[in-house]
């Protein structure tokens, strides 16, 4: 391994690990701060709930133990205290793996040899990416969504739902409005060719339905008012025109419903661009 990869793997480590702490320390303190405050501050709210911990301990004398009764409001409120510390850890984690990765060089568009190391750099850069919803927890329902991605450099437009679909690559994807993903479909910016990686950005156009367990490889380029079938596959760089289905390797036309024909914007001729045979944009 060469000494560069060596230290962006050191940094790595040490960024997660130093992130981790700092995002914890605030948490742990507001924590301890609702620990200390928060029976004090309900019953000067309102006397009668500041009363309830003494006519429980009435009610239940010695069964439970002092600090019980000296916490109660606590203990009471105890799951929605920790979510909401837990939150605030989450956020400033979110902030600093984003900061983090910035040191990380940025990767144009096209071939790396495995020999030169670049590509495992790469990857060490996606890790935070990639690590960041595993401390979701509670949370990960909405964190491994739309706004995650956009945070770590994605370009998605208004109603678009990524849902349980899966985005490899967030710095390389551009999808528009009023998309859907469906389950597990998968959008990469990177694949594997032999002893290469091949890095190229991915765009997905308006009103797109990608059904799931598709998979889009790096370089596709979707139109709009597409619908790509479930289970299939998009080659990398391949040109999907707008208005079809895309199923069994092949783009069939396909007709608007009203509906959709509505959301499609009519151009002026002078903005059309037209496009080569070869299916390739100029």
């Amino acid at each position: 391994m060469k000494l560069r990869t060596i230290v962006y793997s050191m940094y790595m480590v040490l960024s997660i690990l130093v992130s981790i702490s700092l995002a914890a320390v605030p948490a742990i303190v507001l924590l301890l701060l609702v620990y200390q405050n928060l029976d004090p501050f309900v019953g000067g709210i309102w006397s009668p709930l500041g009363g309830m911990s003494s006519w429980v301990q009435g009610s239940l004398g010695t069964l439970m133990p002092t600090i019980f009764y000296d916490h109660f409001w606590f203990i009471v409120l105890a799951v929605p205290a920790f979510l909401f510390c837990y939150s605030i850890f989450l956020g400033l984690l979110a902030v600093l793996f984003k900061a983090s990765r910035r040191l990380f060089p940025h990767y144009k568009d096209g071939y790396y040899s495995m020999e030169d190391e670049e590509w495992l750099v790469y990857e060490y850069s996606e890790i935070y990416y990639v690590l960041f919803p595993r401390f979701a927890w509670f949370f990960s329902v909405f964190i491994d969504t739309k706004p995650r991605h956009l945070l770590f450099g994605a370009k998605i437009g208004k109603n678009t739902v990524v849902g349980n679909g899966r985005l490899f690559n967030p710095e390389r994807t551009t999808i528009g409005d009023n998309c859907f993903f469906g389950y597990d479909a998968i959008l990469s910016g990177h694949v594997y060719e032999g002893n290469r990686l091949y890095l190229k950005s991915v765009r997905v156009g308006n009103n797109v339905t990608i059904g799931a367990n598709a998979v889009i490889l790096p370089g596709a380029d979707i139109g709009d008012n597409v619908i790509i079938g479930a289970n299939t596959t998009v080659p990398k760089d391949r040109v999907i025109p707008s208005d079809t289905i895309w199923v069994h390797g092949k783009a069939i036309p396909r007709k608007l419903y009203p509906a959709e024909a509505a959301l499609t914007p009519v151009l002026d001729p002078a903005d059309v661009v037209d496009t080569p045979p070869n299916g390739q944009h100029i």
